[in-house]
């Protein structure tokens, strides 16, 4: 791949009457490359490397992303299975955990209140908390 300076010296040079052949061979690249260039900056108008169009794409849109942090902000005890269901998301669970972790949400163990807490000295039947860990933003 070259780098935008030597897409531009290959572009001048052959702007200044220069063949294909010899900026290829300086160059070290084929032809075939200095043509494909040449059609791109005829078509587009641009020689540079276009560094947007690579790697993969994101599954979750911007409007996802609101979409979940608003959702968050009314439920915080959610889980990120609940979040694809709600939303009727197509990823994964490791795909909602991953953003909530760069929106800066972490998960903190829901605290207990006196009437939730297991106390089997009083007789009481142990209950279990249905949703231990709410979801909470900060480190």
């Amino acid at each position: 791949m070259l780098h935008n300076e030597a897409r531009k010296l290959i572009l001048e040079a052959y702007d200044k009457g220069v063949s294909v052949k010899e900026p290829a061979k300086s160059f070290s690249v084929n032809t075939c490359s200095i043509y494909r260039l040449l059609k791109r900056r005829n078509e587009t108008g641009s020689y540079e490397t276009q560094t947007n169009l690579r790697g993969k794409k994101p599954k979750l849109s911007d409007v996802d992303h609101q979409h979940i942090l608003s959702l968050l902000e009314k439920q915080p005890d959610i889980t990120c299975l609940e979040i694809i269901e709600t939303l009727d998301l197509p990823v994964s669970i490791d795909t909602v955990w991953r953003f909530l972790q760069k929106a800066g949400y972490r998960r903190k163990k829901k605290s207990l209140h006196a009437n939730e807490q297991e106390r089997p000295r009083c007789g009481a039947e142990e209950k279990r908390l249905e949703r231990p860990y709410i979801w909470i933003q900060g480190k």
